[in-house]
């Protein structure tokens, strides 16, 4: 699992939408709760649940932790590279359709 982030101001439903979903997903595939990622994280109780809804911000140093326990990375990109995740779906989708 990529994270990819570009510089472009967001806002906090950018974030939950494009950087926090997917990592709920991921928690998911990988069959943990939150309570197993505040337990691998060393962070307190129910802080995983305040980062997924938005009512809290994990710390620099946490976000890159969860990813790490989520098996993911996270990849800075220049602007010159972004994608839309829209974007990056419908290249994919592109590139597998028949000749």
């Amino acid at each position: 699992m990529d994270i990819k982030l570009n510089n472009k101001p967001k806002k906090r439903e950018d974030f939950l939408k494009e950087v926090v979903n997917p990592m709920i997903n991921r928690r998911k595939e990988l069959g943990l709760t939150q309570e197993d990622v505040n337990h691998k994280l060393g962070v307190a109780d129910f802080l995983v649940a305040k980062w997924e809804r938005g009512i809290r911000s994990p710390t620099a140093f946490n976000f890159l932790c969860w990813a790490e326990v989520l098996k993911g990375r996270i990849v800075f990109i220049s602007d010159d590279d972004y994608k839309s995740p829209k974007d990056m779906i419908e290249e994919v989708s592109n590139d597998n359709s028949p000749e």
